[in-house]
């Protein structure tokens, strides 16, 4: 929210203080028309936050984060036979400490500060609009209609005015005035009407209260006032002779004494916008061949603060660790490096009487090539499978190419399932992110030091780094486990593919989550949303959407009420994933609820619903 605050405000910001630096001479060229058109569209630029994908600055390739933790996780002995997973079960508590532990705080303290400013500022102005629009319509007479619009006729106002949004009125000074200059200034505030300008005006000061802190915003406004009166201007001396354009300045001349709230269409406004108007009204009218040039100068202006609002916005990389974003090969301390690089590349040792498998089979990556985890908590691209092969193999059975990372001939093989993929740019760079990373990784653990680039020089010397399988998102599967009462609890990272119709919603939106408690089932927490039935055909869905470095897992159970047994439990549950529950014959029209706590008491965004399992669909 933050970040769309000042995004939004910049970009808003750069855009209005070129049309207003600029104001005389694009009004001049381009006609008060384009003018209020650009100004309405700048508007825009504070409300949608465009960024353009640009680097941060400065900005760096590749950042490595060196020391880590203490990586004790590797003392767990590889099974004969098994595949290293794709993700660590939890990471270790050190990496949690420091994280964000004052930042949630920050925030919820600045967003409180905004949103008092913003109604602060929007009472402000609706408040001083409807006590004026009141003071004025108490003492009104009706004295005509303009098609649909009734005319009044007030002493409370010095200068015509349109007043009122659903059902607006033009308001007439009670002052002598002349058939000509009455016409004029009725039909003056009723293209006021006509162009919406009360809806726009009312659009800005939303917008100027939504950036109450932002000095341009209220030049924003201000600006958007001004560029309305070009407009009417324009349409209204279009067909005028200079004579008569004469007499529309005088008669605007003629009531130039007075102000009124920011909601308001009145006729006149300050000396400094009342020298603008005249010259505008009496220069000549604008060739309509200067239309192409006057957009794509509106449309050059907001590319440019667009991009300098992502320049400025631009987030450098976080730096690589192997809970954000790094790729490791296992490393056994317990073994020598021969016996680990004969190990990893699958070459038989004599010594050995199993073979141990090493290789990442469920893992997913981002479009930057690194992997998705705790704390790379980004849209995976592909999951993919990867390993080292012996060199001679893997060349003589696979499509294979050539790269050079670091200095170095790096042989790559595709499997038949990733052979399509083997010119890919988000693959090369998982490639060249995994073996720099590599290079350059370090352990503080004593326990577990080695030496990690020796490690990696035999691989790439005597091995290949292979690619057996990439799966596209829209080929994501659930990984499904048997649950107690014979049920299905699948998981699967979300995507943008991913499709559900018939939602019964449960419960969508942020959740303040309790710290997590010492329990061996899950059953220690807060509930999410109200109780449900699940019947048969019926999944229950749970999309964990965002977490924080503070809590970047989150403990997720599912409790069965009718037999107040545990049906599920997902220690460890990933943001970014879905988690899915349907009830074995035993467990159907029984009564469920979601049970969820943190790492640490904080803030996570999730959305829970049921829905037939046969609608689920990739879009």
């Amino acid at each position: 929210m933050i970040k769309w605050l000042l995004m939004t405000s910049l970009a808003g910001s750069v855009s209005t203080l070129f049309l207003i630096l600029l104001k005389a001479r694009l009004a001049g060229k381009y006609g008060g028309r384009w003018y209020y058109g650009a100004c309405l569209s700048s508007l825009l630029l504070f409300i949608f936050p465009l960024q353009f994908p640009v680097p941060a600055l400065p900005s760096h390739s590749m950042t490595f984060e060196k020391n880590i933790v203490e990586d004790s996780a590797k003392g767990a002995v590889v099974q004969k036979d098994e595949m290293i997973p794709g993700q660590p079960a939890n990471p270790l508590a050190k990496v949690n400490e420091g994280y964000g532990s004052l930042s949630l705080g920050i925030d919820q303290w600045l967003l409180s500060l905004w949103a008092c400013g913003f109604i602060v500022t929007l009472c402000r102005y609706l408040l001083g609009y409807f006590l004026y629009k009141r003071k004025v319509l108490r003492e009104h007479k009706w004295i005509g209609k303009v098609e649909k619009l009734d005319v009044v006729v007030c002493g409370k106002v010095s200068s015509p005015m349109l007043i009122g949004f659903w059902k607006p009125k033009i308001v007439m000074p009670n002052v002598k005035i002349d058939r000509t200059d009455y016409k004029m200034a009725v039909r003056h505030e009723w293209i006021h009407y006509r162009q919406k300008d009360a809806w726009f005006k009312l659009l800005a000061v939303c917008i100027n209260s939504v950036h109450w802190f932002n000095p341009f915003s209220y030049m924003a406004l201000a600006n958007v006032g001004e560029a309305c009166e070009y407009a009417v201007d324009e349409k209204m001396t279009q067909h005028m002779k200079a004579v008569e354009k004469k007499r529309y300045s005088e008669m605007i001349l003629q009531f130039a004494a007075n102000t009124s709230p920011a909601l308001n269409n009145h006729l006149v406004d300050h000396k400094k916008l009342l020298i603008r108007r005249f010259r505008l009204i009496m220069k000549k009218n604008s060739e309509s061949d200067k239309a192409f040039s006057g957009i794509l100068l509106a449309v050059m202006i907001g590319t440019a603060s667009v991009f300098i609002s992502s320049v400025v916005f631009a987030e450098a990389p976080k730096p690589l660790t192997e809970y954000s974003g790094g790729i490791t090969t296992y490393y056994n301390t317990a073994q020598t490096l021969e016996q680990n690089v004969q190990s990893t590349l699958g070459i038989p040792s004599p010594t050995e009487k199993t073979r141990v498998v090493v290789k990442w089979k469920d893992l997913y990556i981002d479009k930057e090539g690194r992997k998705i985890d705790y704390f790379n908590r980004t849209e995976p691209a592909y999951k993919v499978e990867i390993k080292w092969q012996d060199k001679g193999s893997a060349v003589a059975s696979m499509t294979n190419k050539t790269m050079s990372i670091g200095g170095q001939a790096v042989t790559v093989a595709f499997g038949d399932k990733a052979v399509a993929y083997k010119n890919d740019p988000v693959i090369e760079k998982m490639i060249g992110s995994q073996i720099m990373f590599e290079m350059n990784y370090q352990t503080t653990d004593r326990r577990f030091m080695y030496d990690h680039k020796a490690f990696m020089n035999e691989l790439v010397k005597r091995g290949a780094y292979v690619i057996e399988e990439v799966v596209a998102p829209q080929q994501f599967a659930y990984d499904f486990r048997q649950t107690k009462a014979g049920g299905q609890a699948g998981a699967k990272p979300l995507t943008a593919y991913d499709m559900v119709e018939g939602q019964a919603p449960i419960f969508k939106g942020n959740v303040l989550l309790p710290k997590q408690l010492d329990d061996n089932d899950g059953s220690k927490g807060l509930q999410i949303g109200h109780s449900f039935v699940l019947k048969p055909g019926e999944t229950v869905a749970i999309d964990l959407k965002e977490t924080t470095d503070k809590t970047p897992t989150i403990s997720l159970a599912i409790l069965d009420e009718t037999t107040g047994e545990m049906t599920y439990w997902y220690p460890a549950a990933a943001s970014g994933y879905r988690f899915i529950f349907t009830p074995g014959q035993n467990g159907v029209n029984h009564t469920y609820q979601i049970i969820a706590s943190g790492e640490q008491q904080d803030t996570v965004k999730m959305e829970v619903f049921t829905y037939q399992l046969k609608t689920e669909m990739a879009k």
